[in-house]
């Protein structure tokens, strides 16, 4: 009996976040994609940089996730 040659299934991803709306965030060294951050907010990226939105202006900061 051989397996089946048919695709897989398209993967499901269970998150809190809410949906993606218009303004975006896309992280400048991995690309990753998340919602645009509200005034005072924080983004960490899986990546190590954080993005905080300072009243429309984004700041960047790297803080290594093991604090190396």
């Amino acid at each position: 009996m051989s397996h089946s040659t048919t695709p897989s299934k398209p993967p499901r991803t269970y998150t809190a976040s809410p949906p993606l709306g218009a303004q975006r965030l896309t992280c400048s060294r991995c690309g990753r994609t998340y919602n645009f951050p509200v005034p005072g907010a924080t983004v960490r990226c899986e990546c190590g940089w954080h993005y905080v939105n300072d009243h429309g202006h984004i700041e960047e900061e790297f803080k290594p996730r093991l604090g190396v």
